[in-house]
């Protein structure tokens, strides 16, 4: 494109602003008369300019052509925003950190994981780090920063800042963004000791069963302290789960939630808690369970045309009077008002969470005996250690009762 002084000769065009003569410029048949594409200009010395900001910076070039400088335009974006550019190590942390999550960590993380992840993100790191250039954090900024969560947060969130922290820069690193992770200089912190929520006392579980058969959602608590199963696990059990001639629950499913997506079946949580539940013939478990069927078969009947399962889900085995999935926040509202009723009454309880009846269970397996790695087979423990972790102090306990029946004996 001409500008006022520029003059045409045989040879091309000669500039006014320098003097220079430059060859006539190659045009694109098939831009010929038309606009030129996003993104890319004609220049006065007849040169086209490709041009894009990603992350906060501004990337650029120049061709001879318009064909060119398309190809061009497309394949910095695609090394830009694939981290595969030796440019990139001026991205932001706002622009690195969907682009390593959605990548990198979606291959092997499920959707629930990924959405904790983005969630703890844009709580606890985004208004820290999420307009820097990764190439400018350093080992000491990021120090004092997992120091302070440590200090301030509980250790599952503090451990995940952490973890997101230092495998998204490493990635980066391995990307040729910046030229060493920044974590790679830091020290683990010393995350708080986690408190231990323990079990009910007997005579606490036994008071909250009671005062909870008022509740819908009794054959839930129940069915929790008889199988410690996670709230997730209950509300994703589903009756071709429930094998009553073998005499098993199968856990095959969790139900999760996420905002904008609502509730669904999700894989469980690891490859431990795909397990399967012994249940006797005619135990507590197994009557609960065929007393439900007949309850929830009523249930549809009175429903009739309002009985509306979610799509996928018309197998649950715990539903709403209309066949749509439980909530998981009505519940936990529904055992603080519970325990509020019991302290009203002089119980002594201080809290009760769906966890806590996982507790219960796995406590009172160990006071009657049951093998410790019997019972983390049953509770889904990824390892060993977990379960051993969790119920040591009750375990401690039963092995001074034995000492003392041992010791009777000698």
């Amino acid at each position: 494109m001409l500008i006022p002084g520029d003059k045409l000769t045989d040879q091309g065009v000669q500039c006014c602003r320098n003097g220079n003569t430059y060859p006539p410029v190659e045009r694109d048949d098939d831009m010929a008369g038309s606009k030129l594409p996003k993104g890319i200009s004609l220049r006065a010395d007849g040169r086209y300019m490709w041009r894009f900001q990603y992350g906060g910076v501004t990337y650029s070039g120049y061709c001879k052509n318009v064909t060119e400088a398309k190809k061009a335009l497309r394949d910095k974006k695609y090394e830009v925003e694939h981290g595969i550019s030796g440019k990139e190590q001026a991205i932001i942390m706002d622009a690195w950190f969907p682009e390593w999550l959605n990548t990198y960590k979606a291959a092997d993380c499920k959707e629930s994981t990924l959405n904790l992840y983005r969630n703890v993100y844009k709580r606890y790191i985004q208004p820290e780090f999420g307009k820097k250039q990764i190439r400018k954090l350093r080992g000491d900024m990021l120090q004092r920063f997992v120091n302070k969560a440590a200090g301030e947060y509980s250790k599952a969130v503090a451990s995940t800042i952490n973890f997101l922290l230092y495998d998204s820069l490493r990635q980066a690193a391995r990307n040729g963004l910046i030229v060493k992770n920044p974590m790679e200089n830091t020290t683990p912190p010393k995350f708080r000791k986690r408190e231990k929520k323990g079990a009910l006392t007997e005579e606490a579980q036994k008071a909250f069963l009671e005062e909870a058969q008022k509740s819908v959602y009794y054959p839930l608590y129940r069915l929790a302290t008889l199988t410690g199963m996670r709230i997730g696990e209950v509300l994703g059990l589903q009756w071709s789960d429930v094998d009553f001639r073998k005499g098993e629950i199968h856990i095959t499913h969790t139900m999760s939630y996420i905002p904008g997506r609502g509730q669904y079946l999700d894989e469980p949580k690891s490859a431990m808690s795909r397990r399967i539940i012994p249940m006797e013939k005619h135990s507590e478990a197994y009557k609960l369970l065929k007393d439900w069927r007949k309850q929830q078969g009523l249930q549809r009947l009175q429903a009739g045309q309002f009985w509306k399962p979610l799509e996928g889900m018309e197998n649950l085995v715990f539903t709403t009077n209309h066949g749509t999935p439980h909530y998981d926040m009505n519940i936990r509202t529904d055992q603080r008002k519970i325990v509020a009723r019991l302290k009203e009454q002089g119980v002594e309880i201080d809290t009760c969470t769906f966890h806590t009846l996982r507790h219960c269970f796995a406590t009172r397996c160990i006071e009657n005996g049951m093998d410790v790695k019997t019972l983390q087979m049953i509770l889904g423990h990824s390892t060993f250690s977990m379960t051993v972790d969790l119920y040591v102090d009750v375990m401690e306990e039963t092995k001074r009762e034995e000492m003392k029946k041992v010791a009777a004996a000698l």
